[in-house]
């Protein structure tokens, strides 16, 4: 079976030419036979406007898997549900449980908040 990956959202951009943006986090489309799945949907501004720079319609996602709930893994999905919202979701039954990080009284929400 032939795979193809593309990285859709990292934080560092190199193929500015493409006009590409980056942000802190991670999605990457993967081609899998005739699979359209999605790892992870970054934070959200950069999943559909790389997706349509690089000629990736998302609306043909068969399946969309997270790795874990924190915003910069989860939080474009949201955006994605707007123009796919029949696929299949894989996640962790807790994935948009409540997360935080920090100490004492200094805790900041890095869930998704889908």
């Amino acid at each position: 079976m032939k795979f193809k990956v593309i990285t859709l959202v990292e934080n560092a951009v190199t193929q500015s030419s493409k006009k590409l943006i980056g942000e802190h986090g991670l999605s990457f489309y993967i081609e899998a036979g005739d699979r359209r799945i999605l790892f992870d949907t970054g934070q959200d501004s950069a999943l559909a406007h790389n997706a349509k720079v690089l000629g990736i319609d998302l609306s043909q996602l068969d399946s969309v898997v997270l790795s874990h709930g924190h915003y910069d893994h989860s939080g474009g999905l949201r955006s994605l549900l707007g123009c796919n919202p029949d696929f299949t979701l894989y996640a962790h039954p807790d994935v948009f449980g409540e997360k935080v990080k920090g100490a004492d009284k200094k805790l900041k929400y890095i869930r998704n908040t889908l």
